[in-house]
Order: C-alpha cells, then sequence, then structure tokens
C-alpha cells in the first residue's frame, strides 16, 4: 500500500534509467504522490534535451522535491542554472551520487553537462554522497557542495549507491530525505 505524502517526489535518475532494484524505484513503488521523468533516450543523454523535458514537465507540474541520483543530479542543477529566474518551480533537490563529468569513468555518451563546482543554484539542496563512488571522488563532491553552499552527507562507502550497491529500499537514505522535505516546510 502507498502511503500519502503532503507533497511530491519527483524522480529523476541518471544514464540507463533506474533499474527495479534501485532504492528509487522503490520508494517511488512505496508513496504515491510521485512523479518519475521520462527520457527520450536513456543511453545517450543530452544535456539541453534533458534540461527540455524536465522544463516541459514542470510547466505542469509545480514544486516538487527532486530526488535525483547520478546523471540526474546534474541534470537538475543544468536546469536550475538556465531556469534560475524561476526557482520556485521545485521546493528542493536532494541529490545523490553527483557524477564528474571530469573523470574518465564518466559515460561518454552524455554530452554537454557540466561538473556540479561549476554550477550554481539558488534552490535548498542536499547532496549525499558515499566514500568509495567510481564517479565521482569524495573531494569532487564535498567541493561541490561547498560551491553549491549546500548540506553535505557522506553515507560510508556505498559505490554508487545505486541497483549495484544491493540497498533495497534503502532506509537509511529515506530518512535523510524525509529530514530534508521536512525542513523544507518549516
Amino acid at each position: 500500500m502507498k502511503a500519502d505524502l503532503a507533497f511530491d517526489w519527483l524522480f529523476l535518475a541518471g544514464i540507463g534509467n533506474s533499474g527495479p532494484t534501485h532504492w528509487q524505484r522503490h520508494w517511488e513503488a512505496e508513496h504515491s504522490n510521485t512523479l518519475w521523468l521520462e527520457h527520450r533516450d536513456w543511453d545517450r543523454p543530452c544535456r539541453d534535451e534533458w534540461v527540455g523535458e524536465l522544463q516541459r514537465l514542470l510547466s505542469t507540474h509545480q514544486r516538487p522535491v527532486v530526488v535525483a541520483h547520478s546523471l540526474g543530479c546534474l541534470l537538475l542543477l543544468e536546469w536550475a542554472a538556465e531556469y534560475a529566474s524561476d526557482p520556485g518551480k521545485v521546493l528542493g533537490a536532494f541529490l545523490v551520487a553527483v557524477p564528474d563529468p571530469r573523470s574518465p569513468r564518466f559515460p561518454q555518451e552524455a554530452t554537454g553537462f557540466r561538473s556540479a563546482d561549476n554550477l550554481s543554484s539558488r534552490l535548498p539542496l542536499t547532496i549525499v554522497s558515499s566514500e568509495d563512488d567510481p564517479y565521482g571522488t569524495l573531494e569532487y563532491v564535498q567541493h561541490s557542495a561547498r560551491q553549491l553552499s549546500c548540506e553535505y552527507v557522506n553515507v560510508g562507502a556505498l559505490g554508487h549507491i545505486n541497483g549495484k550497491s544491493e540497498l533495497g529500499y534503502w532506509q537509511t537514505g529515506l530518512c535523510l530525505l524525509q529530514d530534508f522535505t521536512r525542513a523544507l516546510m518549516v
């Protein structure tokens, strides 16, 4: 049974989308007030196209809390940089496993995305990272959080905090998200 929420969560997945074992899919299934941004091409993400798809969704659905993973984090930050004149469309963003486009492990198929430490946002943000994320070093993510003036949480060694990390429902992450959303409502 899905739990009712007083707000909507908008899920932004990374390249390839989030599969059935990913915590985002578990949370989406559990909660009724959720949205999932679908993309025309999950395997060859283009920054401009993905930002346009997000903007179109937000033009019809206002003020969700964004729950982003991996490339979805950069998507949200790219959207915020482009549409900063109207930050009220989103209450805040919970960014998990922010990747570094300058890293040799960053997927070459993803084009046009800038690193988080080169972007800015007036949105309330929390960045959650793992000590051993192969797509974004701890130093990169900590520096990005400082540049974005946002809260930062290190959850230990959980890899890329994805389906391969075998977190299932990831209750710890959900508690962090709930704390973040409660703070937005004050």
